[in-house]
């Protein structure tokens, strides 16, 4: 199952690249968090969420409900930076613009910790920054 999740994850990046030229922001579309709406500071590389959140928590992301979502969750260190070989966690919302951290791929539970999430949807990509209980 990791494979498959890393062959997603790759097979997303183009899109990332893709959708990234095209959004405005690390915020181009709004995004709750444990029902905390993402915040972004001037001049930010990403979005955040101030609260640490339950690994279970809601995940809403404001778009008009595209085809598919797709979300990577990536341990990172408290500055936003992805530690080195480490795995993102996928979570893909279908026809829908909600799930929880809970739902990933592989089945398994975000540790306590520092997270980047990315969310591409509707050809735009939502950076944001969180820490997990």
């Amino acid at each position: 199952m990791k494979s498959f999740a890393a062959v997603l994850v790759f097979a997303a990046l183009p899109l990332l690249a893709f959708a990234q030229s095209d959004a405005s922001g690390p915020l181009p579309f709004a995004v709750k968090i444990g029902g905390e709406a993402a915040q972004t500071k001037a001049g930010a590389a990403f979005a955040s969420i101030e609260k640490a959140v339950p690994a279970d928590a809601a995940i809403e992301i404001g778009t008009k409900g595209a085809d598919m979502s797709i979300i990577n969750v990536v341990a990172a260190d408290a500055k936003g930076t992805p530690k080195e070989g480490a795995t993102p966690a996928v979570l893909i919302i279908q026809s829908g613009t909600t799930t929880t951290l809970a739902k990933t791929m592989d089945k398994q539970k975000l540790a306590p910790g520092n997270y980047l999430m990315s969310i591409v949807a509707e050809g735009k990509t939502a950076s944001i920054s969180l820490q997990v209980q």
